[in-house]
């Protein structure tokens, strides 16, 4: 271990009884030799091998509930606070346990961002809060980082350290940003995901929303809008400007407000109003109007393979993107969907959640689905793992369930053999066949399947 400073009826036809044999002794020695073969036999399948259990635990850390944790692809890494102004990131091996590398650095670090299509874990230092207004109207507060350091995730060697927040990595570079005081986003910076090189830099000018539009892995746009409703368009690799124009806003009341989301190739901008709101969709390479809709108010539009999602109270609606035309809608549905390879995963939003699969053209349901927490929206051997509480069998435990993609239905592997805290919102992730959990004061590390 290196230790760095940071900086898963019909009965058969009996014949005739054979005409019974004349007695001979070779035929008791052969009969005798058999019983001992067969008794051998049983004798070693005794003794030989089990099979695993398809549930688990292969290794275990502590952590507390000031720690935090990544799971990736790439490790396992834990931020524990260590007392006095100081952090430790250790970074494990998934399978094994194992510490590829630790690192100590001083200040308060509570979270960090992803990094891993470059190779990156991207710290942020020197955390801000600003007081905001959600879509909901509520109030709340925001963090970002003043700083962003870049760690190689498989060394833990800091590769650079510069001003601004990460908002998107791509294989090769990293986005940054600045913020005022208030939260609003002054400046967008492209740097080199190696070395922190600018590659190029705008002026942000206060925008209130900062979203990167994906093809694939790859981030290709930046959306910015202010909160009088003025939008634009960058190339994420260059930085050129793609579309600026001013479009219908709100700037927030008792009653209205208005909010940005990118859904596959479209800018879509909610204005929600007393029990409505109307989604205006916008053609990103151009901020082009194509259609417009109105749903209840602050619904939430998410990319649902060849249909948008518009979680609607308990309605889920599945739009198409072009026109804005109601495909399909299902009822029951308030937790939303969220696509899995080329299926839906819709949730009902109870506690614990119903799970279903859903073909995303038509809405119509897979299989029976089941309950339970959903790890994560990816899919390990065409199944995601569901976590759910079992009361009734003596101590807590959590089951662990196979949602089958294909056929939509739930198979039980087995279960977690301490439970998962539940009241502090399950701190569990997953990667692979592995699943990540705090059990009991300690992040504990089970093999699934």
């Amino acid at each position: 271990m290196t230790v760095i400073e940071l900086g898963e009826y019909n009965v058969p036809i009996e014949p005739d009884p054979p005409a019974r044999p004349e007695f001979n002794p070779r035929n008791v020695r052969r009969f005798l030799l058999a019983g001992v073969v067969l008794a051998c036999l049983l004798l070693l399948g005794a003794g030989g091998p089990h099979a695993a259990p398809l549930v688990r635990d292969v290794w275990s850390v502590p952590m507390t509930d000031q720690d935090s944790m990544s799971v990736r692809g790439d490790g396992i890494f834990l931020l524990r606070d260590t007392g006095a102004g100081r952090v430790r990131l250790t970074a494990y091996e998934p399978a094994t346990g194992a510490v590829r590398w630790a690192r100590e650095s001083a200040g308060i670090v509570s979270w960090m961002r992803q990094g891993e299509e470059a190779g990156l874990l991207l710290i942020p230092g020197d955390e801000k809060l600003a007081t905001v207004e959600f879509e909901d109207g509520s109030q709340g507060q925001v963090a970002w980082g003043i700083n962003t350091t870049a760690l190689d995730s498989r060394t833990g060697r800091q590769l650079w350290k510069t001003a601004g927040e990460a908002q998107a990595a791509a294989a090769t570079s990293v986005l940054l940003a600045e913020r005022d005081s208030s939260g609003n986003y002054v400046s967008v910076r492209l740097v080199d995901a190696r070395t922190g090189a600018e590659i190029w830099q705008r002026p942000a000018g206060g925008a209130l929303h900062l979203i990167v539009k994906n093809e694939g892995p790859s981030p290709t746009l930046i959306v910015l809008a202010s909160n009088d409703g003025r939008a634009t368009v960058l190339r994420y690799a260059d930085g050129s400007l793609i579309a600026q124009k001013k479009l219908p806003w709100s700037a927030g009341s008792d009653d209205d407000d208005t909010y940005l989301s990118v859904v596959e190739d479209l800018v879509l901008v909610s204005r929600n109003y007393w029990q409505r709101a109307v989604v205006t969709a916008y053609r990103t390479g151009s901020l082009e109007r194509l259609w417009e809709t109105e749903t209840g108010a602050y619904s939430y539009v998410s990319e649902c393979g060849p249909v948008l999602c518009i979680t609607d109270g308990a309605l889920l609606r599945g739009l198409d993107p072009r026109t804005g035309r109601e495909v399909w809608n299902r009822s029951g549905a308030s937790g939303g969907a969220a696509p899995v390879g080329d299926r839906l995963i819709a949730s009902d939003g109870a506690d614990p959640p119903a799970q279903v699969v859903l073909d995303p053209a038509t809405g119509e349901q897979i299989g029976s689905g089941g309950i339970g927490w959903l790890m994560r929206y990816e899919a390990y051997q065409n199944s995601v793992v569901l976590l759910h509480r079992i009361y009734d069998q003596g101590p807590l435990r959590d089951a662990v369930d196979h949602l089958d993609l294909t056929t939509g239905e739930i198979t039980r592997v087995g279960q977690l053999q301490s439970s998962a805290d539940v009241q502090q919102g399950w701190r569990c992730d997953s990667t692979g066949r592995y699943l990540a959990c705090q059990r009991d004061a300690l992040l504990v590390i089970t093999a699934v399947g």
